[in-house]
């Protein structure tokens, strides 16, 4: 440590200002002590500040005697107009109280010398007419003589000094600050949480639309924190942490807020994203987001405060399965948080942790998951809820056609979230804007398109009349299957047909957000719950491409293009032999029973291999009307569900 830092440091100690602090540091709870390597941060930047001010206050001092002395030696000086190597002029300078050789850039010298009460100048000499006997003369005369730079009347750039005087130390503490801002340790101007208080907290559950059995569930929940008495009476205890559960964009930040807003306690909202890239750092976060908890806990009234953990999948997971001994280090901050802190200063916390999953499709942690008392799944809107959603989104809209038919958006917009459907609402008003048109029915069906799979073009394939051919046997073979199956299922009535299948258009424009090359829009289901038959009836669509490849161009030139669709049916087909065993009389779930999830492979890549040639079988007789429908769709680019049916009724009746 250099020595003008340690003096500092002294000078610190002994300052009023650092009585003050110590003084406030032994006065806060343990809960909200700030963490030491804070404190020595803290430190060392007042060491730096303190240091900055005195050496530009001395600095400054230095600057303005300087100047003043010169110009009190220059503001009546006597000019004269000799100086050589002549004993009278030598015999002036060794005469005088004191001598200045002022130089400048071009080293030309301005000599004043000063006797008594008398100050004399001489002005542009060149220097080496000041030689090296005269100033051996003046030493030895005692004469006090100085060379100093004229000052040009700019300001001094001291803190340019400063740093240049100081780059080591100021590299050191710059080092320092990234160390502990990385770790966790210190977060400047960055806390990875934000704070609302109850009054800062706009609307009510009331603004959000639909989810009335949510709603219910919630209320109820606040009012059990509110009566935590009455209900310990029933057994009912330790209501102080909950799980919520859902798709992105359901609402459950929303729901968390207003739990605060009702109870009229502050709430902290922050990620489960605190892994930092160094050993502890994110349990070092959790522990900072605990401790402003309490302390917010404290100021309130009711001593509460509500901590919500948004996107906390990485906390919730499994621990013990990473071979690094730290890497579970975050989630067992969280577990020391959630089993104790409603205790600490006689304060409640309530934790709400928001993720993806739930235990119904991803392993929770066992001690993790038994800390959450009450969980709550936010699911996605029903076909009655996403029609009151769209009402409200385009309310605000003033520039929409009135024929926007709402019945068919809410069924075309299935399997959509609230933010999902603002989203295309949004993206709607764009396309509108671009063509200086009001927002239709084809601009919203436009934006589900693009938002749910992407923006399409026709530049990628435009010129590239064999690929656009394989594209479209492909993707017309995808209808053909679905068509056919469906066709069978009534009776071969086709309007009845025609309205069930959930198709909306077929195109062979390129999409390449999810690298298709063409792609079948259709609707998705709302049911949750999905037969065998429904299955197998997807898998033999999803084979349709390829299979439709084989038939017109045969089986050594069918291409990889279906590899999305092959994955597709790989995760149907475990679905029904690993996860469900849904052909054996043994229901079991094989994911780990090795000895028997091998054999189940082999049934798997049978039935595979038999929904293929089914689907073979399917096509075989359609060849002809599969190239027409092909051909169609090369020279349009895109085909409704409607023109398909147009095309089929014309084409069969020929």
């Amino acid at each position: 440590m250099p020595d003008w830092l340690k003096e500092l440091i002294e000078k610190i100690k002994k300052s009023e200002i650092y009585k003050r602090i110590e003084k406030k540091f032994k006065e806060t709870p343990p809960t909200q002590n700030i963490p030491t390597k804070q404190k020595v941060f803290f430190i060392i930047t007042l060491i730096l500040t303190l240091d900055m001010s005195l050496y530009l206050s001395s600095s400054l001092k230095e600057s303005n005697s300087k100047e003043s002395e010169l110009q009190i030696i220059s503001k009546n000086a006597k000019e004269i107009n000799y100086f050589d190597d002549n004993s009278s002029a030598v015999k002036e300078l060794l005469s005088a109280d004191k001598v200045f050789f002022v130089v400048d850039e071009e080293l030309n010298v301005d000599v004043f010398f000063k006797e008594k009460n008398e100050t004399k100048e001489i002005k542009n000499l060149p220097i080496y007419s000041i030689t090296r006997s005269i100033e051996k003369e003046l030493i030895k005369a005692n004469i006090n003589y100085q060379w100093i730079k004229p000052d040009d009347g700019k300001p001094k750039f001291i803190i340019l000094s400063f740093i240049g005087e100081h780059a080591l130390d100021l590299l050191f503490i710059g080092l320092l600050i990234l160390v502990l801002k990385s770790s966790g340790m210190m977060m400047l101007g960055g806390d990875k949480f934000t704070i609302y208080r109850p009054k800062e907290i706009k609307g009510s559950m009331n603004d959000i639309i639909g989810y009335d059995d949510i709603k219910e569930e919630i209320h109820h929940l606040v009012n059990m924190l509110k009566n935590i008495s009455l209900y310990s009476e029933y057994g009912i205890e330790d209501i102080f942490n909950i799980m919520f559960s859902g798709e992105q964009g359901t609402g459950k930040t929303t729901m968390a807020v207003q739990i605060a807003k009702k109870l009229e306690v502050p709430i902290l909202v922050t990620t489960g994203n605190v892994e930092t890239g160094y050993i502890a750092g994110g349990a070092n976060v959790i522990k900072k987001i605990y401790s402003k908890a309490n302390e917010l806990a404290v100021e309130n009234k009711f001593k509460t405060c509500v901590v919500f953990i948004d996107e906390a999948q990485t906390l919730l997971r499994k621990r013990g399965i990473s071979r690094e001994k730290w890497a579970d280090d975050s989630s067992n901050e969280l577990l020391t948080h959630l089993e104790g802190v409603k205790t600490i200063n006689d304060v409640r916390i309530i934790t709400i942790v928001a993720s993806n999953f739930d235990e119904s499709n991803m392993q929770i942690d066992e001690a993790m998951a038994a800390r959450f008392k009450k969980k709550i799944h936010f699911r996605l809107p029903n076909e009655e809820e996403r029609k009151a959603l769209l009402e409200h989104f385009l309310k605000p809209v003033q520039n929409k056609d009135e024929t926007i038919d709402l019945n068919l958006l809410a069924k075309a917009f299935s399997q959509t979230s609230p933010r999902t459907l603002q989203t295309i609402v949004q993206e709607a008003s764009l396309l509108a804007i671009a063509k200086e048109e009001h927002v239709s029915h084809e601009h919203l069906m436009k934006a589900f398109e693009v938002v749910m799979i992407g923006q399409s073009n026709r530049k990628t394939t435009k010129n590239r009349d064999k690929e656009r051919h394989i594209i479209s046997i492909h993707e017309i073979g995808h209808f053909i299957v679905n068509y056919k199956q469906t066709l069978k299922e009534n009776n071969m009535d086709i309007e009845k047909t025609k309205e069930q299948m959930k198709v909306i258009k077929i195109s062979s424009e390129n999409i390449s957000r999810v690298n298709a090359l063409g792609y079948v829009l259709s609707e998705s289901d709302d049911i949750l719950l999905h037969s065998i038959y429904e299955l197998e009836k997807e898998v033999r669509i999803l084979y349709g491409g390829v299979a439709a490849e084989e038939l017109i161009f045969g089986k050594r030139n069918i291409t990889t293009g279906s590899a999305n669709d092959i994955e597709k049916i790989t995760h149907i087909l475990n679905h029904l032999f690993i996860e469900t065993s849904a052909y054996s009389t043994a229901k079991l779930k094989l994911d780990n029973i090795e000895m028997l999830k091998k054999e189940a492979y082999k049934k798997m890549e049978s039935k595979a291999s038999e929904l293929y040639n089914e689907t073979l079988e399917i096509l075989k007789d359609e060849q002809k009307l599969i190239s027409h429908l092909a051909k169609l769709l090369i020279e349009r680019w895109i085909l409704s569900k409607e023109e398909i049916f147009e095309e089929i009724i014309n084409y069969k009746r020929v």
